[in-house]
């Protein structure tokens, strides 16, 4: 028999994390459009732990009773219809700030081969103030 207080209680709490969790997301959106990288990392971590107590209260709510009869059950059917469409929202919002991190990786990368074959075709040298001098080494010095 379910608890029906009980299992009221932590879908509410499952309702409350994953409209944290849906925050948190647009958050971390607005973090990587404005490239707040020192910010990022809090994100990352406030989201872990978000995503964590979800899963915490999913298992707690999985000892309780089924998804199919809560989806039957008249009392939460609609809760449960607010929930998966929340957690379906963060699954959109997750993966457009995955595509954005995926294409800054791609740019990082791009300009990283770009500045390595400069380097690989210039030859750095120190002047007596020790600051750098790059030389095109196509041109050299014949002695």
């Amino acid at each position: 028999m379910m608890n029906i207080p009980h299992v009221a209680e932590l879908l509410n709490k499952q309702e409350a994390e994953l409209t944290k969790l849906h925050a948190l997301l647009s958050n971390e959106l607005e973090i990587l459009k404005t490239r707040e990288l020192s910010v990022l990392e809090q994100a990352a971590s406030d989201k872990e732990q978000s995503l964590t107590k979800i899963n915490q209260l999913d298992q707690a709510i999985s000892q309780e009773t089924t998804f199919a009869l809560l989806q039957e059950d008249e009392d939460f059917a609609e809760q449960v219809s607010t929930i998966v469409n929340l957690l379906t929202e963060c699954k959109k919002q997750n993966e457009i700030n995955g595509q954005i991190i995926n294409n800054s990786q791609i740019a990082i990368n791009r300009f990283k081969g770009m500045l390595q074959k400069s380097i690989t075709n210039n030859s750095m040298t120190y002047d007596q103030k020790g600051r750098t001098n790059i030389s095109n080494s196509s041109i050299g010095i014949k002695a």
